[in-house]
């Protein structure tokens, strides 16, 4: 099996979806009050046993349209006033400065400016959304939301079938990201990096089962680095063929020791080429020289919590299975732990870079479910877990949801009023 692409659901890849049927179960779950929609949600996927690719496709939406709902109750607050203002301002400026402006006070504190944003997409969002959404700010919220938990989804779906049994993993991967209320909560309060991660996260789940970029992947990474220029970090995975196969141990050593000095040394580097200009192509770099100095007081320290429940889990996982068990992997397998482990040296190595560091240690939360099925090789074993931690998620996000800081509608509301409900009652009140 070592260095092997092996696809245990092919069978599902030109399966048609039954759109009917999704759109069916869709407008119930929008009618159902939560506390009967999500059982019946969840139980309708996790009691297959060969389920379509139609049945994983409802899930997903009905998933996705819930906790998009539930984003639609959220008060503006934070750096979410930026995003809505930019919105808000569409009609007035239009397309173009709509990619310029896409923080909404900038326009009113320079109006002199022309230089297009290093991550305009985010400004082709505003302008498409606003006439989508009719200028009702909840109603972009919730396709700003669902978007993020669609692409997620599908990049684990399309990993998952690399995987022995994929169902459990897919399912409660599925389950774990969406209900892990840490995720959730930023959503919309940083949601240019969410949005652009989701978008990676598409791709890498793409990349890993078929082995290869096509076109439509390279547009889809390109728009993720437009959109958030910390996205850029994953480009070298894309274009760096040995990380698609286990390497062996001096590689893994050598390739830790590269990358962790080129992290280090980064700023530096990138002060040497960077200049005054801050277009749409040097955006990335200039934001990387001033990593050093650009902190932020109120993000930028790491929660030890954090570190213990998230990183260091996922840390162990992989370290076991590129260290002791990498002759088992396939390249799919592989893939997706090389840049895990990446992205874990890239948060060590940010020492001296707080706020990034905080940002890219934000990214390891959508890395959860992709990582957690090597948690064992047995797949009895390996599901027990992943059904665990799934229902943990699910009582903790209740029990957290109030702690949140940011407001949103009561807790009894997003149990018993159905999502329509939830989006067509206008709860921002900006």
């Amino acid at each position: 099996m070592h260095a092997r692409q092996i696809k245990y659901l092919p069978s599902l890849q030109n399966e048609q979806v039954e759109w009917g049927r999704v759109i069916v179960m869709i407008i119930i779950i929008l009618l159902l009050p939560p506390f009967i929609g999500l059982p019946i949600t969840i139980a309708n996927i996790a009691n297959k046993k060969n389920a379509s690719k139609t049945q994983y496709y409802t899930f997903f939406v009905c998933i996705a349209l819930y906790f998009s709902a539930i984003n639609a109750t959220k008060v503006p607050s934070g750096d979410q006033i930026q995003y809505l203002v930019a919105y808000q301002n569409v009609p007035k400026l239009g397309f173009l400065k709509s990619l310029i402006y896409i923080y909404g006070a900038d326009f009113y504190s320079n109006v002199s400016k022309t230089t297009i944003s290093g991550e305009f997409m985010n400004g082709v969002y505003n302008y498409i959304g606003y006439y989508l959404t009719l200028g009702y700010y909840p109603l972009f919220a919730v396709l700003l939301t669902f978007v993020d938990y669609m692409l997620i989804f599908l990049g684990l779906y399309q990993f998952c079938r690399s995987l022995r049994k994929p169902h459990i993993p897919i399912v409660c991967g599925a389950i774990t990201i969406s209900f892990f209320y840490l995720f959730f909560n930023y959503t919309l309060q940083i949601q240019k990096q969410f949005l652009a991660q989701s978008i990676m996260m598409y791709v890498l789940g793409n990349y890993a089962y078929h082995g290869r970029m096509y076109k439509k992947d390279w547009i889809i990474a390109i728009c993720a680095v437009f959109t958030h220029a910390a996205t850029l970090l994953f480009i070298p995975f894309l274009l760096f063929k040995p990380l698609h196969r286990p390497l062996s141990k001096n590689g893994l050593i050598m390739m830790g020791i590269v990358f962790a000095v080129m992290v280090i040394s980064g700023p530096q580097m990138a002060s040497s080429v960077t200049s005054d200009s801050n277009s749409a192509l040097t955006y990335g770099v200039n934001r990387l020289a001033q990593s050093e100095t650009n902190n932020d007081t109120q993000e930028s320290a790491l929660v030890l919590s954090q570190i213990l429940v998230i990183a260091l889990p996922m840390a162990v996982i992989i370290g076991r299975k590129l260290w002791i068990e990498r002759k088992t992997l396939s390249n799919s397998n592989a893939f997706m732990l090389n840049i895990t482990m990446l992205l874990l040296l890239t948060i060590a190595a940010m020492f001296k870079q707080p706020l990034a560091q905080y940002r890219y240690f934000m990214m390891l939360l959508a890395f959860m479910p992709f990582i957690y099925p090597f948690a064992f090789n047995n797949i009895n074993k390996r599901d027990k877990l992943l059904k665990i931690i799934a229902v943990v998620m699910i009582i903790w996000f209740y029990y957290q949801f109030e702690k949140i800081v940011w407001t949103y509608a009561a807790e009894w509301e997003i149990i018993v009023k159905s999502p329509l409900l939830l989006i067509a009652d206008n709860y921002y009140t900006y």
